[in-house]
This record gives C-alpha cells, sequence and structure tokens, in this order.
C-alpha cells in the first residue's frame, strides 16, 4: 500500500492520539446528536430515545438479543437506527482547524497540496493515489474518504451497543479509513465483502484490513463476509507461496 505506513506513523491522526484525544475530551460530536435517526429516535449513552409516533424501540441494549452474525434480515432491520451524527469522522481532533478528512488530504498527498483559504483548513489540490481503482487524482473534491469497514456495516453487527468515544473512534481511526474517488465511494456504498472487492491488486491487503479492524474492535463479521475472507486469504497465501 503506497501510503498508508506512514499516515499510521506519522501523520497527527494517530490511533493513539484518537484515543487519549477521546478519552480525555468532551467533544460536542460525542455529546447528545441533534438529528433523529430513521426510526425517529436516537440512541443516548445506555439507551434509545424515541420522539416521533411509530418509533420502535430497538434491541440494542437486550441481554437476551441474538447474536446478529448471518441474520441479513435483522441487520436490514438495524439500519433504521443508524444515525449519521453518532459515528461523525468530520471532527477537528487537534482543534487546528482541519478536520480528518484534510487530515488525510495532506498526509497522503503525493504532492505539496494547495488549500483554498490562508488558515489551511481546507485542502484544495494535491496527488492521491486511489488503490481500489489505481487512478491518480489532483483535484481534492473528486476524492473522497471511505471507510474500510462501512460506518452502517458496524453499527448493524454489533457497533450500536458501543459508547458515543468508540463509534468516533472508528469513524476516525486511520486504519480504518483510506481515500477513493467519489464515484467509487458511490459503488461501494455499505456493502460488506461477499458485495464488493476493489481492484485485483489490492484484494489481499483491502481484506486483511477488514480482518484486522474487525478483530480491534470485536466487531460481528456476516456469514457470507467471513467466507470471503476466508477464501481470499487462502488465495493469498497460496500466490505469495
Amino acid at each position: 500500500m503506497r501510503y498508508k505506513t506512514k499516515f499510521r506513523g506519522q501523520g497527527l491522526l494517530t490511533s493513539t492520539t484518537i484515543l487519549l484525544f477521546l478519552g480525555t475530551v468532551s467533544h460536542p460530536a460525542l455529546s447528545h446528536p441533534g438529528n433523529l435517526d430513521q426510526n425517529g429516535g436516537h440512541y443516548h449513552g445506555n439507551s434509545y430515545h424515541c420522539h416521533l409516533g411509530n418509533c420502535e424501540i430497538p434491541d440494542t441494549f437486550s441481554s437476551q438479543r441474538r447474536r446478529r452474525n448471518g441474520f441479513a434480515n435483522d441487520r436490514r432491520d438495524m439500519e433504521k437506527f443508524f444515525n449519521d451524527d453518532d459515528w461523525n469522522y468530520e471532527i477537528d481532533l487537534d482543534q487546528d482547524c482541519q478536520s480528518t478528512r484534510q487530515e488525510m488530504l495532506i498526509l497522503t498527498s503525493r504532492t505539496p497540496v494547495k488549500f483554498t483559504n490562508p488558515r489551511n483548513c481546507v485542502v484544495r489540490s494535491g496527488m492521491w493515489f486511489d488503490e481500489y481503482t489505481g487512478d491518480e487524482f489532483e483535484i481534492a473534491s473528486k476524492i473522497d474518504i471511505d471507510h474500510i469497514i462501512p460506518r452502517l456495516y458496524a453499527h448493524s453487527y454489533g457497533g450500536d451497543r458501543w459508547s458515543a468515544q468508540k463509534k468516533a473512534q472508528f469513524s476516525n481511526d486511520p486504519m480504518n479509513l483510506i481515500l477513493t474517488s467519489r464515484k467509487e465511494l458511490r459503488k461501494k456504498n455499505q456493502k460488506g465483502l461477499a458485495r464488493y472487492l476493489p481492484r485485483e491488486k489490492f484484494v489481499c491487503e483491502y481484506i486483511a484490513l477488514w480482518d484486522s479492524i474487525a478483530k480491534r474492535y470485536d466487531l460481528e463479521i456476516d456469514r457470507r463476509d467471513r467466507r470471503v475472507i476466508s477464501k481470499t486469504q487462502q488465495s493469498c497465501r497460496t500466490n505469495i507461496d
């Protein structure tokens, strides 16, 4: 991977920085969410609050809840309880006016970046390599952040139980972030491994990242996606040998 090691090891937004920041600072993005989910409610601590009529209470905190792994219908039912505000990745963690997206653009550009304003808050141009497609981009507006394991996927497979801090950590974790074109981002959307894979040259690393991130966050994985991991890892080992 051409830039990932540099970003993880030398960038401002290392995993350690995120953990320390979220553990010591009460950030507005981690407080009571302002918007409601599609169900008409929102999570707040270890509870769920309904605000609109016909709002349903999820079984998120029920000790009797079945494991979701492999239950596609149950997963789809969980999507209506997803609130983008809970998984915000436009956070300015170090208070330098640059959000996670801007930090990514700066740290992964192959050339010095240019900004849209004198404060250097928003990147306008640089040179970025899209691992998913193999394409290169010079205009920042044509490339966006993708979460290797999508946030909605994480929410639907156990992440709904997480604290606000853990959701923010997952959403801003450099290990789970990668830059790709907006077109490819729309193509992938919230899909798991059984429904989306990047170009062949990046598949082995993509699968390895999925597996590592899922283990790091103790995240459940759909049975179909687990089979893709197992099959692909075996193929990748064979090719190396």
